[in-house]
């Protein structure tokens, strides 16, 4: 008589084999979701500056030098934003001198793990950046906040050398109050000047200079970074510890 054994596994194979798989998983899960995470950063970039360049492009058609920038008057800026930005921006939110469209104050950091520029507390709770500040919040789920500055600090600390008195910069964090909220990260500075328009920060520096910046810097030019490497943000930069 032919006796059939019952093939399977013992309960001591079973848990090899899933403590295998919890090892493999705990050591590839952080890298694709870091991967992911990094994808999302890359299209969200790129669809936020299309946005706001696109609604730049109206307004110029619309004389957007008529009001005047003011690197010290959030008056000037409200207007500008008012007449020029808002009416081609979907923006969902305005937070003139109130909370509700930008960080809080202290959450913020730069790449190499500083405070920001200018970070200020102009309002209650101090959810804000910059001098002359206009923050908003687009239905996109973007923060955006305008900040003036005057011609030197322009060029030393966003790299644009501009022959007005003023010019204003657009800080925009593409995932709102979403970690990592890292300059470089996901917030990405835009300036615009009147003569030469709407460019990334760090426009007027060579590439060696744009590229430190980002790499070993605060990270202030790396929307430049990396719109010219085909809005791929390389790995070096992605996997920096501020």
């Amino acid at each position: 008589m032919e006796v059939y054994k019952k093939l399977g596994f013992t309960l001591v194979e079973v848990l090899i084999t899933l403590g295998v798989i919890g090892v493999v998983s705990a050591i590839t899960m952080p890298g694709l979701i870091s991967n992911v995470q990094k994808s999302q950063t890359e299209a969200q970039l790129k669809e936020n500056y299309s946005n706001i360049a696109q609604a730049m492009r109206f307004a110029i058609y619309e004389e957007v030098q008529g009001i005047s920038i003011s690197a010290n008057s959030t008056t000037s800026m409200k207007k500008w934003s008012d007449a020029y930005l808002a009416p081609h921006l979907k923006v969902e939110l305005v937070c003139y001198q109130t909370a509700g469209c930008w960080h809080k104050r202290g959450v913020v950091k730069t790449l190499n793990n500083k405070t920001p520029n200018f970070e200020t507390n102009v309002v209650a709770d101090g959810s804000t950046i910059g001098w002359a500040i206009m923050p908003f919040r687009t239905g996109k789920g973007a923060y955006f906040n305008l900040h003036g500055s005057t011609s030197g600090t322009t060029s030393s600390l966003f790299g644009i050398d501009s022959t007005k008195t003023s010019t204003m910069q657009f800080y925009f964090d593409v995932n709102d109050d979403r970690k990592p909220n890292i300059i470089g990260k996901d917030i990405f500075i835009l300036v615009y000047d009147t003569e030469k328009g709407l460019i990334p920060a760090g426009n007027d520096r060579s590439a060696a200079q744009v590229k430190q910046n980002c790499e070993t810097g605060n990270g202030y030019c790396c929307l430049k970074y990396i719109k010219d490497n085909g809005w791929s943000i390389p790995d070096k930069i992605w996997k920096r510890r501020s």
